[in-house]
């Protein structure tokens, strides 16, 4: 519990946590992107209620609130895995089988017009990692490369030297450099939908597993992502 005294006085403990100060902050980051969202599906209610609406304009207006309705259930879930990922248990996860279950799953994605190729090898490559996380990560990936407008996709899993490895590769629009230093920020996003907690969930999964994550993009040109997590053997 945090020590109340400390903080009504204006004093605090040197190497105490901020806790306040961690909630500001990231509350700080929540609410305009959480207000953008309700702002957007508030003014599509409001034009279905206005009188004589066409029904193609009711019809339009009705699929992008449904669309904003979706990104904030999105926003609200991704933020409930992003807050997670230091307490949920570490397990032993099978890397291959979690994206496995990705790219069958990447089939219901909106936008998806992208061709998935996976390279992943027979032998299960088992790595020690936040099991709900690990999925959520390994399907933002590929759901980046989808917004990205990407039409082909390569994933490929390997190990060597204690390591498992998963590069996801795309087409899509690239990165900015600018925008390579900031995109796993939580709630730092280029686009008006999503949360923006998609590579930040993938960031802080990798390093609760003890691994690492290196990027490469280029405008026009696509993005790399490769992941390095440390193989776990035995049971």
């Amino acid at each position: 519990m945090p020590d109340i005294g400390s903080v009504v006085s204006g004093e605090k403990r040197e190497g105490a946590p901020d806790i306040l100060g961690d909630f500001c902050e990231a509350a700080g980051k929540f609410v305009p992107r959480a207000r953008k969202l309700l702002s957007s599906a508030m003014r599509s209610a409001a034009v279905l209620q206005s009188p004589g609406i066409a029904p193609d304009a009711a019809a339009a207006m009705l699929r992008r609130l449904t669309g904003r309705l979706s990104d904030i259930e999105s926003l609200l879930s991704d933020l409930s895995i992003l807050s997670s990922v230091k307490s949920e248990p570490q397990e032993r996860v099978s890397l291959s089988g979690t994206v496995r279950a990705a790219v069958r799953g990447a089939d219901s994605l909106p936008l998806h017009i992208a061709e998935i190729r996976a390279e992943i090898p027979q032998d299960e490559i088992f790595v020690r990692a936040p099991r709900t996380a690990l999925s959520a990560s390994v399907m933002n990936l590929l759901k980046n490369a989808i917004e990205a407008h990407a039409t082909e996709i390569r994933l490929s899993v390997s190990f060597s030297e204690g390591l498992a490895s998963l590069i996801v590769a795309d087409s899509g629009d690239g990165m900015a450099p600018e925008v390579i230093g900031r995109c796993t920020e939580p709630f730092f996003t280029t686009k008006d939908t999503g949360s923006g907690l998609g590579l930040a969930i993938v960031a802080e999964t990798v390093s609760a597993a003890g691994g690492s994550i290196r990027m490469e993009s280029k405008e026009g040109a696509g993005s790399v992502f490769m992941l390095s997590l440390p193989v776990c053997s035995g049971e």
